[in-house]
């Protein structure tokens, strides 16, 4: 196991949270004891940050591929594909079928379009 995996189990501990089903622990749990809780959160403090390498454009694609996400998610909007969207999404291309467009997610592209103002946020699922 990594160290940032084992943090990660760690810290959701100290926050309540079961890390194996995201549920809030129960009251009784010895996790909800405060001195318990004080024990995770210096241990988590004390634990050195694990920086991730940066990846490459095309590494990052490689794993979104690999893991059956859209090939281009999490990928920075350049100047140019910004362009390109808001220019198709006017000319009448709905969410579903700019993701497809641009291998991203339905999520990405409205928010970009947002961000532009060519849509505003709870305008989600009218698209066109």
């Amino acid at each position: 196991m990594e160290i940032g995996e084992a943090k990660q189990i760690v810290t959701a501990l100290a926050n309540g949270i079961d890390p194996t089903t995201g549920e809030v622990l129960p009251q009784e749990s010895p996790y909800n004891d405060p001195s318990v809780i004080r024990a995770l959160f210096t241990v988590i403090g004390s634990l050195k940050t694990v920086k991730k390498s940066k990846q490459t454009g095309e590494q990052k694609q490689q794993v979104n591929v690999d893991s059956g996400k859209p090939k281009n998610a999490g990928l920075p909007w350049t100047k140019e594909l910004k362009a390109e969207v808001a220019e198709k999404y006017l000319a009448g291309s709905n969410y579903d079928e700019l993701a497809e467009y641009f291998e991203r997610t339905r999520g990405a592209v409205i928010s970009e379009l947002t961000k532009q103002g060519l849509i505003e946020s709870g305008d989600e699922s009218v698209g066109h």
